[in-house]
């Protein structure tokens, strides 16, 4: 398994950004049925910009999950504990049809650069 905060120290440095702040953070998405069991709302959305977003915990999303941003499109097709993702500018998670759940937890290792 990856060691996220190290990934990400390298990746920003390999870049020449230096890290004023870094924190992980966990972003829930609702699924919401009306009575009939047909889904109302399965994603959100969020704006992130000026901002570096990794997800940490894709082995734990629902298969396919679809995470998509300003520089980066993910369909989760498999779990995989070595799977980071960068996301950067407006955020929206959606979860797929077949989740059947109330809420799922995405967390990211969320990065401010100087």
């Amino acid at each position: 398994m990856i060691n996220l905060e190290d990934y990400v120290e390298r990746q920003m440095r390999r870049r020449g950004i230096e890290i004023a702040y870094a924190r992980t953070l966990p972003v829930v998405v609702r699924r919401i049925a009306d009575s009939t069991g047909t889904v109302l709302s399965n994603s959100i959305e969020f704006d992130a910009y000026n901002q570096f977003w990794f997800l940490a915990n894709s082995f734990e999303l629902p298969i396919g999950t679809r995470i998509t941003s300003d520089t980066n499109v993910m369909l989760l097709e498999a779990h995989s504990s070595d799977i980071i993702e960068e996301f950067w500018g407006k955020i929206k998670i959606q979860l797929p049809n077949s989740f059947t759940g109330s809420l799922c937890q995405a967390l990211f290792y969320q990065v401010l650069p100087k």
